[in-house]
């Protein structure tokens, strides 16, 4: 393999691998920084001697907490994961490559175990 054939492999390898971990630090360092900002309005409000009730101040420093899992994410990645086994499935027949038939059944298995998922843990009152 000469020089001119290595560097667009060496570009591949870097985009592929370097992108997606690029988006990651990017986002770990907006949220940081939405925290730190944030926090530093919290200050600027209590030195300026806004809400110095004491229960107001540990409600502004209070982290919240999620709400209750209902299920409705297992349900909707179900959903979205056996689509795409079923559209692995429809590239494996357009393509006439029987090797696109496993992953397709993996895919859409697994999509079928999400929305079991859901329906096992979803809650049992519909009082929504």
């Amino acid at each position: 393999m000469g020089s001119a054939e290595a560097v667009p492999l060496v570009l591949t390898v870097l985009i592929s691998v370097g992108g997606p971990v690029a988006i990651v630090i990017v986002a770990i360092v907006l949220a940081y920084m939405r925290k730190k900002k944030r926090y530093e309005v919290m200050l600027k409000a209590l030195e300026l001697g806004k809400n110095t009730d004491p229960a107001a101040i540990k409600e502004l420093f209070e982290v919240k907490t999620s709400k209750e899992d209902d299920g409705m994410g297992y349900l909707k990645g179900g959903i979205v994961v056996a689509g795409i086994g079923v559209g692995l499935f429809a590239m494996g027949l357009a393509l006439a490559d029987g090797g696109l038939f496993g992953p397709s059944a993996f895919m859409f298995i697994l999509g079928l175990a999400l929305v079991l998922v859901h329906l096992v843990i979803r809650p049992k009152n519909k009082e929504k």
